[in-house]
């Protein structure tokens, strides 16, 4: 028994003396790599565990009553042996943490652990002419002419009148002919092409259970539009660094599934129709102020209020307006949403108010009856908008798919009562079991426009705050918007491949009141005043769209429109001035 306890004692100390060598070399010259220092950490565990174990079997009172003093005093060394080295390895485990910190920074703590970064390059490659771009009316030329300063604004030629942008410092202006105007070439809008590129960074921290916070950056430019590109320009219209969104979510607040978000943002409802981010932009939309959102497997209802203008108080020069006041423009709107009332379908219930302080902001023709010779209109523009929207597939037949949207508007524009409304209605059939899988859809829009300007009625429909080029709403190329108008929509849709999509598109334009205006898709109207004539046809247009997902974070988008002008814009300008709108693309999106 002695003699067994002794040899196993002398095994186990040449084991730690070898141990504590190998330990103090590998921090010696400090040119061991982690992993050696981890495998001669594994050593020195694997030891420590055999000493342990050793002392742990001559511990027993037998096994100590029999061995001499000698052996007592060996097992004591063992003791002091195993605390030398479990210091030893200690201290090496805290060499390991800091070699590593050494090389990899903090960017394995925990908090960066919660964050994600990302960034988008969007590239887009832009001609244009026609309506797209302001309409150059300067080369008229009339064989006599007289100008005066009072009226609403408006070119007279042969009895028809357009309107023009007034210069000057005038307030209004009407220039008309007593001959028959002359060209020296058609009027034509100004054929342009150029590049815009837009920059996004941003960071998606969720810092804990109940907080998230997100910031992105954004670099919206044209290329050249500096004048150069060495040193720094200041051209601040074409070129803008800003925060495109920064805000923090409290998350299941009081436990609930309610989600409280304050800060810039971007909103989408829907289709975009009434309330979007206007994504197709350069810059986009986004909106300052709170949000709540309630979500559940069931229902998501949210609400917020936001400032889309802060001037404060203002005076204007605007003919016959009540100069005192603000021209601040606020928004408060609130929506409820069903997930599972109508099979397969959701069902949305939307209220929006715009409140907007700006009262020379309206740009209605039963605005400009009411301001002419010295008319009056006191007070805020405040719209109420009621809306509903169902979008979803038919049960028991998936393959067809539809979405109804509806809206009416009430309110006052000053002393203008505000009664409008607004109607979309979109369906389509995919037929799975054929190649490309085409989807076949049609499509019907409506809103409102005022019949008669000069019954202290606004009757026509406010578009609010919308992406009108979401889905080809109303054509992609942005001539016509939702006001005032009749659009009806044929299409197709092919997938040749599972990265390859190309969609074709018809729209017929028609306006819902002659006596209204002509809008385009962000708000303002073609002529500066209405033409009266009895033709509705506005015209037609024609889109091509073709996207390729080239690799996982590539997209490539391109497209090619035609906007062919009907009765309406012909018999308003003029034979001659019947031009077609020509408007292509091409778009690569890298995101990473």
């Amino acid at each position: 028994m002695k003699n067994g306890l002794w040899r196993t004692c002398i095994g186990g100390f040449a084991t730690a003396v070898f141990c504590v060598a190998a330990c103090a070399q590998s921090f010696g010259a400090g040119a061991k790599t982690i992993e050696e220092m981890e495998k001669e950490l594994n050593a020195l565990k694997a030891s420590v565990s055999s000493l342990t174990k050793q002392m742990e079997s001559v511990k027993s009172e037998k096994a100590v009553a029999s061995v001499s003093s000698d052996t007592k005093e060996d097992v004591e060394a063992l003791k002091n042996e195993v605390t030398t080295l479990k210091e030893e390895m200690r201290t090496a485990a805290q060499a390991e943490t800091l070699k590593a910190a050494d090389i990899t920074g903090n960017v394995y703590s925990e908090f960066a652990k919660k964050v994600k970064l990302g960034g988008q390059i969007r590239t887009r490659a832009e001609y244009a002419n026609g309506w797209y771009n302001p309409v150059d009316f300067s080369l008229r030329t009339a064989t006599t002419s007289t100008l005066s300063t009072t009226g609403t604004p408006s070119l007279t030629v042969t009895g028809t009148t357009l309107g023009f942008p007034l210069v000057g410092g005038a307030t209004t202006s009407t220039l008309s002919t007593t001959g028959v105007a002359s060209n020296t070439r058609r009027s034509a809008g100004r054929d342009d092409d150029y590049v815009l590129n837009q920059t996004r960074l941003w960071a998606d921290a969720d810092v804990n259970e109940h907080l998230r916070v997100f910031i992105q950056f954004q670099d919206s430019r044209v290329f050249g539009s500096e004048g150069s590109t060495i040193g720094f320009a200041d051209d601040s219209a074409n070129n803008r660094i800003d925060i495109h969104q920064g805000y923090f979510d409290i998350k299941k607040l009081f436990d609930l599934p309610l989600t409280v978000r304050v800060g810039r943002q971007e909103i989408i409802w829907g289709d975009h129709r009434v309330i979007g981010n206007f994504v197709w932009s350069n810059v986009g939309r986004v909106f300052d102020g709170g949000r709540f959102m309630w979500d559940t497997d069931a229902i998501h209802a949210e609400a917020f209020a936001v400032k889309t203008d802060e001037d404060g108080f203002t005076t204007s020069d605007f003919p016959g307006v009540d100069s005192s006041g603000g021209s601040d423009e606020a928004v408060y709107a609130g929506m409820f949403a069903f997930k599972k009332l109508v099979p397969g379908a959701l069902l949305e219930l939307m209220y929006i108010q715009k409140n907007d302080q700006d009262q020379t902001a309206a740009i209605g023709p039963a605005l400009a009856a009411a301001t002419a010779s010295g008319g009056q209109v006191r007070g805020n523009t405040i719209i109420h908008d009621i809306g509903a929207r169902i979008d979803g597939k038919v049960p028991g037949l998936e393959a067809l798919d539809y979405t109804l949207e509806g809206h009416g508007q009430f309110g006052d524009i000053g002393d203008l009562d505000k009664e409008a409304w607004a109607f979309a209605g979109r369906t389509g059939y995919t037929i799975k079991n054929v190649a490309w899988t085409p989807r076949i859809g049609f499509e019907y829009t409506f809103a409102s426009g005022d019949d008669d300007p000069t019954d202290g009625d606004d009757e026509t429909f406010d578009n609010l705050y919308p992406t009108n080029h979401w889905q080809g709403n109303y054509g992609f190329i942005d001539v016509v918007g939702w006001r005032n108008m009749h659009g009806i929509r044929g299409n197709i849709k092919v997938n040749p491949t599972k990265k390859l999509m190309v969609q074709v598109d018809y729209w017929k334009f028609l306006l819902a009141e002659e006596e209204d205006a002509w809008y385009f898709a962000n708000g303002n109207r073609a002529f500066a005043g209405a033409v009266a004539n009895n033709e509705d046809d506005l015209g037609q247009e024609v889109d091509l769209t073709v996207s390729y997902s080239l690799y996982k974070n590539v997209g490539i988008l391109a497209g090619y429109s035609v906007f062919l002008p009907g009765d309406y814009i012909e018999d308003s300008l003029g034979a001659r001035d019947d031009f077609d709108t020509h408007w292509g693309y091409l778009q690569t999106t890298v995101t990473f």
